[in-house]
């Protein structure tokens, strides 16, 4: 009896509780592949899982997009803190569709990661359009980036240098804007004209942003809304100049002076108010779509959580590191974490919300 009364006495003659194998296991001390402090079991099992392996990182767009930019910001980052190597797998052709179908349907062993592409798909979901096969509500999210910069842009010489001019030549009957076939872009920028009742004559069929830019500088239309990692070259270069932009991009965002000088979906949203109701609720949703433009990252449905849970917290710590943001930024990219409630959240609320704005994307309001 003194044996066991003895296993309870600390040293200065305190009774200490045992320590029962569930505490243990929670309490449980790792480091990553580069020397953080790990307090978590699962994620230390993660870790071992990860040291030594190769992580494919799906590029669903175009080699040097915006989808490319973010998988090459992470690459490195994800090697440091897994000790894995990450190839990155570009899959540039079919409106995002073939990668985003890869990446779901990848095996679920953790070693497939990418990017989705929600508004696109939202979009395609809400007109019937043959897409994706699969839900992208029941994917497992890592991590999201915030609201990247996208100008609405005119070649320098084409007669525009306002907003209000463009408004002008709509109600002239007059106005001509390029845009692609689907898409995030598509999808936002013809909303964003609808609800503020702007009327243009549409020059689509471009299956790419690449293409849309090529149609743009050899004058197939004066105007176009192009991702900033796109224009911010054209921008700097002189050849385009902008005249709206969804939002201004963080500080020390490159090509960020040509976004702040113009107006934002909320300056215009307050210059030209919505009259209505029903204006008011398409504000509302064009603002809850713009959100699901921070890009979500995610994994397959069935992978074990404690893998999701060790890639989240690698992503979650690469979004802390200066050189990452520097990067990003660099891009035209915001560095601003999302987390993965959220933007699964993000994607639910423009699957539910979209439908009171779609007719804009079909041209049928």
């Amino acid at each position: 009896m003194a044996i066991a009364c003895a296993s309870l006495v600390g040293f200065a003659g305190l009774i200490v509780a045992p320590v029962s194998a569930a505490t243990q296991k929670s309490t449980k001390v790792c480091k990553s592949a580069n020397g953080i402090r790990v307090k978590d079991a699962g994620i230390c099992k993660g870790l071992a899982f990860y040291t030594g392996r190769t992580i494919t990182y799906v590029n669903i767009g175009s080699i040097g997009g915006p989808f490319d930019d973010l998988a090459i910001a992470m690459q490195p980052y994800l090697e440091q803190y897994l000790g894995a190597t990450v190839n990155i797998a570009s899959y540039p052709t079919g409106n995002t569709i073939p990668g985003q179908d890869y990446l779901a349907h990848a095996l679920p062993d953790g070693l497939t990661v990418g990017l989705l592409n929600p508004l696109n798909d939202v979009s395609d979901i809400l007109t019937s359009t043959p897409g994706i096969n699969f839900n992208p509500g029941r994917l497992a999210y890592l991590v999201s980036a915030g609201v990247a910069g996208s100008p609405l842009v005119t070649p320098v010489g084409s007669g525009y240098t306002s907003f209000g001019q463009l408004i002008s030549a709509s109600t002239a009957g007059k106005l001509k804007m390029l845009t692609q076939t689907t898409g995030t872009t598509n999808t936002i920028l013809r909303t964003w004209m609808g609800v503020m009742g702007i009327r243009p004559t549409w020059i689509s069929g471009y299956n790419k942003l690449a293409d849309e830019v090529t149609g743009l500088l050899r004058g197939d239309g004066p105007i176009a809304d192009i991702d900033l990692s796109f224009s911010c070259g054209m921008l700097q270069a002189g050849k385009v100049i902008a005249l709206a932009t969804n939002v201004v991009p963080p500080v020390n965002t490159n090509c960020r002076k040509y976004l702040a000088v113009v107006p934002t979906f909320k300056q215009l949203e307050k210059t030209y108010p919505p009259t209505t109701k029903k204006l008011k609720t398409e504000w509302n949703t064009l603002n809850s779509l713009l959100a699901v433009t921070g890009n979500p990252t995610v994994t397959q449905t069935s992978v074990a959580g404690y893998k999701v849970n060790t890639l989240r917290a690698a992503m979650k710590w690469a979004y802390t590191q200066p050189a990452f943001k520097t990067t990003m930024l660099g891009f035209g990219q915001n560095p601003t974490y999302g987390n993965p409630v959220q933007s699964k959240q993000n994607y639910l609320t423009a699957l539910r919300l979209g439908k009171s704005v779609i007719c804009y994307v079909q041209e049928t309001c």
